[in-house]
């Protein structure tokens, strides 16, 4: 973050395996998500300032965490106060994954393609358009809060040599300048004399 960078940290939540994950569910109660699960992405969140969430291929419960309101509105953006992008892992065509209901339970980008979801000024309803208009707020909030822009960044304070090179840089233009126009004034002045002699 003070760098200017935003990083999605992965995997949102409760992601304990790689062989075959889009098939796991895991079921425990809310006390052990909190204490141990979630712990460290709210750590990332509150204290890292963290402007990118990567949710996961599997269930907590029966739920696909990319599609849960529950973990990604309430309690990421809600309590812990979020202000960013979330993107779902790489969904690959996996049926659970539905790009509405990850929309609509808070996720901002689908890793891959569009899924089940078509959106269409004239066919989506005045929801959906709602819902994708705040996945363009949350996305371009992410990217105007980064060094993306080359933009000042709220916290971040670029290298003192940086500094250094744009206070020489503006001395020597300057002093090109100053050079430039003497050298015109003393042509002009040159040019009259000229003219006044003859």
């Amino acid at each position: 973050m003070n760098k200017g960078l935003y990083t999605m940290v992965k995997h949102f939540a409760c992601n304990e395996q790689e062989t075959n994950r889009n098939g796991v569910c895991t079921w425990l109660n809310e006390q052990t998500l909190r204490e141990i699960y979630l712990r460290p992405f709210e750590m990332a969140v509150k204290i890292g300032k963290t402007r990118g969430m990567m949710s996961s291929f599997n269930r907590i419960g029966s739920m696909w965490t990319g599609g849960d309101y529950r973990l990604l509105t309430e309690i990421l953006r809600g309590e812990w106060g979020f202000r960013g992008t979330v993107i779902c892992d790489y969904n690959y065509g996996t049926p659970f994954m539905n790009v509405a209901q990850m929309v609509y339970a808070g996720g901002d980008i689908n890793l891959w393609g569009v899924g089940s979801a078509t959106w269409s000024p004239k066919k989506s309803s005045a929801a959906d358009l709602t819902i994708l208009r705040q996945c363009t707020k949350d996305i371009l909030y992410t990217t105007a809060n980064s060094n993306l822009l080359n933009v000042k960044v709220i916290g971040y304070k670029p290298p003192l040599w940086q500094i250094y090179m744009y206070i020489i840089d503006a001395v020597i233009a300057a002093g090109f300048t100053a050079w430039g126009v003497a050298v015109i004034l003393k042509a002009l002045k040159k040019e009259k004399t000229t003219q006044a002699k003859t």
